[in-house]
């Protein structure tokens, strides 16, 4: 079962992205979009690394007033992650979220 989150809800959504520790020095940006929508390269933004319990994750501020502000439109949404190196840029599909 999907994370919920109520849209009145302003937190950090979280992705756990696999790498070693240079990864963390590399720009990360994210894109919450509705399940089935792939990202287009002028949705991302800018996020931040963090861990949890050992676990390295991405993560960016969802809610009202934030730049996914999904308070008007509830469902399933997909984060997606993009890790920009100077020769790769991966990007992550995190698990869906229920924004009720």
């Amino acid at each position: 079962m999907p994370e919920r989150i109520p849209r009145e809800s302003k937190e950090y959504l979280a992705v756990a992205v696999e790498g070693d520790q240079s990864l963390t020095d590399l720009p990360v940006q994210m894109q919450v979009l509705p399940y089935g929508v792939r990202p287009a390269e002028d949705g991302w933004a800018d996020a931040d690394w963090d861990t949890d319990d050992g676990q390295t994750i991405a993560k960016i501020l969802i809610g009202p007033g934030t730049t996914f502000d999904l308070t008007a439109a509830p469902g399933t949404y997909i984060p997606w992650v993009r890790v920009t190196a100077s020769q790769e840029t991966p990007v992550i599909e995190g698990q869906p979220v229920d924004i009720t």
